[in-house]
């Protein structure tokens, strides 16, 4: 195996050991507030504004009754907020509400804050080829994804 091959091979045992504990950081965060899909969902809206429920089980890959338990405890705590389609009433939206923003918002902050502690003593050089290495990166799963979808 080529000098290459092993620096791929170091690199791809770093970036599922660094991917996974960040992914550990980040649920435990989230998890507190919005536990298991409350979290996609709310982020979801957050993104698009008011969306259709059956889009939003579709978008996150959940079924109608997830979607559902999901939006109703998000609900209760006023973070989404339930709006019925004037014209057809079997038309449901949700919407994300100013509390639920606030709660998402700090939520970032501390995830933000840990990633700081983790990411926080690279210098300015280093933060720019991380950049630059991630934006490629996003590209290439960006053509990996629509190559799947044409296929």
């Amino acid at each position: 195996m080529g000098n290459e091959d092993n620096r791929f091979d170091r690199f791809e045992e770093l970036f599922w050991e660094v991917t996974r504990g960040m992914g550990k950081v980040w649920a435990r965060i989230f998890d507190a507030q919005l536990p298991g899909s409350q979290a996609y969902l709310i982020h979801q809206l957050e993104q698009e504004g008011r969306v259709r429920m059956s889009r939003l089980a579709e978008s996150l890959r959940l079924t109608g009754g997830a979607v559902t338990s999901a939006s109703d405890k998000l609900i209760e705590r006023g973070f989404v907020r339930r709006i019925r389609d004037e014209e057809d009433r079997r038309v449901v939206y949700l919407e994300i509400t100013d509390e639920g923003r606030r709660v998402i918002g700090e939520l970032r902050q501390q995830g933000r804050k840990e990633m700081k502690r983790v990411f926080g003593l690279l210098s300015e050089e280093e933060l720019d080829t991380l950049i630059r290495v991630f934006e490629q990166a996003g590209c290439s799963l960006g053509e990996l994804k629509e190559d799947t979808q044409q296929a």
